[in-house]
């Protein structure tokens, strides 16, 4: 765990990491000690559907939030045959994602913030139908990635502007790339 976070972290944004595992916290931390990005960034064990910043932090306002949603990880099954093995009915992930979305719109994200839901699956259900769901809604539209805005990844792109990534299908070194969904929304 941390992958994004680090990414985030040396890309200079500050970073409330949010996992409800203490497990994964314990080794995100540990990652990001490997890394010598401990002290740029503050990890939280909650459940993120329950976490709500401190004052001080919403005073500042929350300008973008990373919804990195638990889900079955179908996506990484090049790497991970194990989780293509797994029972299709995907118990409560789905009422968790949705949740951890909706709450992420309604009780962190400031008006005009943007907010990128991603996941490792390549289910619909988990990915494009959650943030179909989310849109329906209320409260938040896509604001769509363009052609050049992610090298490479251009023909990922779907109608609706998010990134749709489907392994092996990427030209080069991203061949290798595991599956995934990002959608960026903004709050209105």
């Amino acid at each position: 765990p941390g992958g994004k976070t680090a990414q985030l972290l040396s890309s200079n944004f500050h970073v409330t990491a949010i996992e409800a595992n203490k497990r994964r916290s314990r080794r995100l931390l540990e990652n990001l000690e490997r890394l010598q990005l401990e002290e740029k960034c503050e990890v939280v064990v909650s459940p993120g559907q329950e976490w709500i910043p401190e004052e001080s932090t919403r005073a500042n306002g929350i300008a973008g939030i990373l919804v990195d949603v638990p889900c079955s990880a179908t996506g990484t099954g090049n790497r991970r045959p194990d989780v293509l093995r797994k029972d299709q009915d995907l118990g409560n992930l789905l009422e968790t994602q949705e949740i951890l979305a909706k709450h992420c719109v309604e009780n962190i994200l400031e008006p005009g913030g943007i907010m990128v839901y991603a996941t490792c699956s390549l289910l619909p259900r988990e990915s494009e139908d959650q943030i179909h769901k989310l849109i329906k809604r209320g409260g938040v539209e896509t604001l769509p990635f363009t052609p050049g805005e992610i090298p490479g990844f251009d023909g990922a792109i779907d109608k609706n502007g998010w990134l749709r990534v489907l392994p092996g299908v990427l030209d080069g070194d991203l061949k290798q790339c595991d599956g995934f969904f990002v959608a960026r929304l903004v709050k209105l």
